[in-house]
């Protein structure tokens, strides 16, 4: 049973932070989704093999304004450690959260479900930072009440569920 749409008053509630938003996905569908590094970061990696991410000052009127008022650089890099360096080059939009979570347990020696709890963690992190979105079948993300969100890939060739490739801009988007 797919999940029902967001009413306006539902969204106003959000909004205003008085009520939590839905779960747009289940947990089978997050975990069939694919990790995508934003395209708009720059990042290398150091000498011991860690990730370094530049994050980008912010744009708008707050950004504008403090970085007139004080010596704010262009950009902050963000080191990531050896785990989330491991999981940051496996966010390539070619695994899915559960390739990841796999890896991530025969690397470290975890069991899924350990690894599964830390990399979700670690992956909403991300996310909510801006660092990573999530690509996921267009009927997923109708059927999740999140169709009309920006589309993330536009000519690259992403598996769909059940197994064959299809055009990114049709098939795949953020969720």
């Amino acid at each position: 049973m797919a999940p029902k749409k967001p009413q306006p008053l539902d969204r106003l509630l959000v909004s205003l932070r008085v009520k939590k938003p839905d779960a747009g996905l289940t947990r089978e569908q997050a975990m069939a989704a694919w990790p995508v590094r934003n395209p708009a970061l720059e990042w290398t990696t150091n000498d011991e093999d860690c990730v370094v991410v530049r994050l980008p000052r912010r744009k708008d009127l707050v950004g504008g304004l403090l970085s007139f008022l004080f010596s704010v650089p262009e950009s902050k890099p963000v080191v990531l450690d050896e785990v989330g360096s491991f999981v940051w080059q496996l966010c390539d939009g070619e695994n899915t959260v559960s390739d990841v979570v796999d890896r991530l347990a025969l690397e470290y020696k975890l069991n899924r479900r350990e690894a599964e709890l830390s990399l979700t963690k670690f992956l909403q992190m991300l996310g909510k930072r801006g660092m990573v979105a999530f690509a996921v079948p267009r009927e997923v993300a109708e059927a999740a009440g999140l169709s009309g969100q920006e589309i993330i890939a536009s000519s690259e060739e992403a598996p769909d569920e059940s197994g064959d490739t299809a055009e990114a801009d049709g098939e795949k988007q953020e969720g």
